[in-house]
């Protein structure tokens, strides 16, 4: 069946191109109508098989340049596989390795395609979408679409760390011993929108309002990839604007910089793991105790300047324990305003990054931080923007318009 839709795809192409007009060449001189050459065979790999397309040869008689086309109008200009056949690679070279897709596309489609040509054809399609991404914001941030009534909208961001090979390490420092690094961190962030409550007065995120941004770059780049994405989600005209994130000085720049307004959160289950950090290893008591357990009532209820008294009296009189607890009250009263989770409770908000706690495992590690896995910055770039793009529900936008 397949091949006889590969033979039928031929007769039609070579039906639709017989009556070809000679295109305009316009390389630095007056447009020229191009010279036919003659027709040249190109083999092209599509959903049906493989099929030959006997095209014209167009030379511009000035310059000299060679165009095909009939490449042109069929979208493959560079490239044996026709735009099907890299719709299916790209989205199967984002989701799992390059050769498990390989072999899957065999197996289910009978595309018969090997690794390293899921790989070429994933990664152009992931910079292809980064760049409309990119664009897409960029028009969002200078023109914000028409404002629609959303009651609570979210930004959340987080980074995780991504194996890499050497030579994309050098000069980056890690925990490793001597300060060796193995991983690059990707920063990825999400917009998502809320409306309701459930039956205990928790919030509840839309269903299918999260979107992703991300990649291996400085906060800065990232601070408004991160701004650009909330404009075009229509962050203009919400009624309030969160963000959500953990303690890193970083981000709070980020908040400063693209978010002024909105009112800040700091993660409440970061917030925990440093009561926990201090009560276990500056003041060295269980954690099943009833110090831990006082301790974070008053953080889960906001009161922070109570907590920080708690933990001065329970400082060590001398020593580096002293010094780490230091640390830990200073985290406390740094990000105190950002800890009222009483009063953030009381408004209907979320208090946690769960969703982009959960999007840096599903968009990024389930596809990036495989056994065995080291990437460069281009290749993981490309397939972070893939799996943003996919993940939020834009690639068949995405190739509709890049098509």
């Amino acid at each position: 069946m397949l091949k006889a839709g590969a033979r039928a795809l031929e007769a039609f192409l070579e039906s639709a191109l017989r009556e070809e007009q000679a295109p305009l060449c316009a390389e630095n001189h007056q447009p020229t109508t191009m010279r036919n050459t003659g027709k040249r065979e190109k083999t092209i790999r599509t959903i049906l098989g493989t099929s030959s397309l006997c095209r014209n040869r167009w030379v511009c008689p000035v310059c000299g340049a060679v165009r095909y086309s009939a490449d042109e109008a069929l979208g493959v200009v560079a490239t044996g596989f026709s735009p099907g056949a890299r719709r299916m690679l790209a989205r199967a070279g984002a989701k799992e390795s390059f050769a498990e897709s390989a072999e899957d596309l065999n197996f289910f489609a009978a595309l018969k395609v090997d690794a390293k040509d899921v790989e070429r054809i994933a990664e152009a399609t992931g910079r292809v979408a980064e760049d409309w991404m990119a664009r897409q914001g960029a028009i969002a941030r200078l023109a914000p679409p028409e404002e629609e009534e959303i009651e609570k909208f979210y930004v959340s961001f987080d980074g995780t760390g991504v194996p890499m090979r050497p030579g994309e390490l050098a000069g980056v420092r890690g925990k490793g011993p001597g300060g060796k690094a193995k991983t690059r961190e990707v920063k990825l962030g999400c917009v998502f929108t809320q409306s309701s409550l459930d039956e205990q007065g928790r919030a509840v995120r839309d269903e299918a309002s999260t979107t992703y941004v991300g990649a291996i770059e400085n906060s800065v780049d990232f601070g408004h990839r991160l701004q650009a994405e909330a404009m075009r989600r229509g962050m203009a005209g919400a009624e309030c604007v969160v963000v959500i994130t953990d303690g890193a000085r970083y981000n709070k720049t980020i908040i400063e910089e693209h978010f002024p307004m909105a009112i800040r959160i700091l993660d409440l289950y970061h917030a925990r793991e440093h009561w926990a950090h201090f009560v276990k290893d500056v003041c060295l008591l269980p954690l099943d105790g009833p110090v831990h357990r006082d301790g974070r009532a008053l953080l889960d209820q906001g009161e922070i300047s109570l907590l920080i008294e708690k933990m001065q009296r329970m400082l060590p009189r001398h020593g580096p324990r002293r010094k780490e607890g230091l640390l830990q009250i200073g985290y406390f009263q740094e990000n105190a305003p950002a800890m009222r989770y009483s009063e953030f409770r009381a408004q209907g908000l979320f208090v946690g990054s769960g969703v982009i706690e959960a999007g840096c495992k599903t968009v990024i590690g389930r596809r990036l931080k495989q056994s065995g896995m080291f990437w460069s910055e281009a290749g993981a770039n490309a397939i972070i923007a893939l799996r943003c793009c996919i993940a939020s529900g834009r690639f068949e936008q995405f190739w509709e318009d890049s098509a």
